[in-house]
């Protein structure tokens, strides 16, 4: 009878130990099993990038100050009549060059740069410059505008044109005077050239 007892102490207690173990070595599979990341995982964690846009290009401003009609309208029509026949192929190369200034309407500009692509032979008096590489360089004087009703809206400008032609040695070969009527129109962007009207 002791010897039963015995045996079933002993067993008892080898139990109880097995038990103590797998206890333990589960606490320590899922200890170390928490505490390791996964391989499939990135680290440290990324954030998708926004999508770059892609912004659009601003008009270039104008050149010169739109906010005096009169004294735009004097710059345009001196660019307008002003000419180098060593670089230019006829007058219409001059008119681009004021569309380039950024103040003529989009109506002018489109005709302006329309009408330099119609080919022009140099004859007359632009060949007799041609032929002695002379420029001409043109000077404008704002006067009265017979009697045109401007607003805040619409400038009517009329310009004194004199044209001074010299030679390729600097001398002065000839000068011409002439009257442009000019009108500016400013739909709250500053003031465009509509039109360049010689009289």
């Amino acid at each position: 009878m002791i010897r039963r007892l015995a045996l079933i102490g002993v067993l008892a207690g080898a139990l109880t130990v097995a038990g103590c173990s797998s206890e333990t070595d589960q606490d320590q599979s899922t200890t170390n099993s928490s505490a390791q990341p996964s391989s499939t995982e990135a680290w440290p964690p990324t954030v998708p990038a926004a999508p770059t846009e892609q912004s659009t290009p601003a008009p270039a401003a104008p050149s010169v100050d739109t906010s005096d009609p009169g004294e735009l309208g004097r710059t345009v029509v001196e660019t307008w009549f002003s000419y180098d026949t060593r670089t230019d192929t006829n007058r219409n190369d001059a008119p681009v060059r004021a569309a380039d200034l950024g103040v003529l309407t989009g109506e002018l500009d489109a005709q302006v740069r329309a009408d330099v692509q119609i080919p022009v032979k140099a004859s007359g008096e632009w060949a007799q410059w041609a032929s002695q590489g002379a420029t001409v360089t043109a000077v404008a004087v704002e006067v009265p505008n017979q009697g045109q009703a401007n607003t805040a809206t619409k400038y009517h400008g009329m310009y004194e044109v004199t044209s001074t032609v010299t030679d390729s040695s600097g001398t002065e070969i000839g000068t011409d005077v002439q009257y442009v009527a000019v009108v500016l129109t400013d739909n709250g962007d500053g003031w465009r050239v509509s039109s360049v009207t010689t009289l």
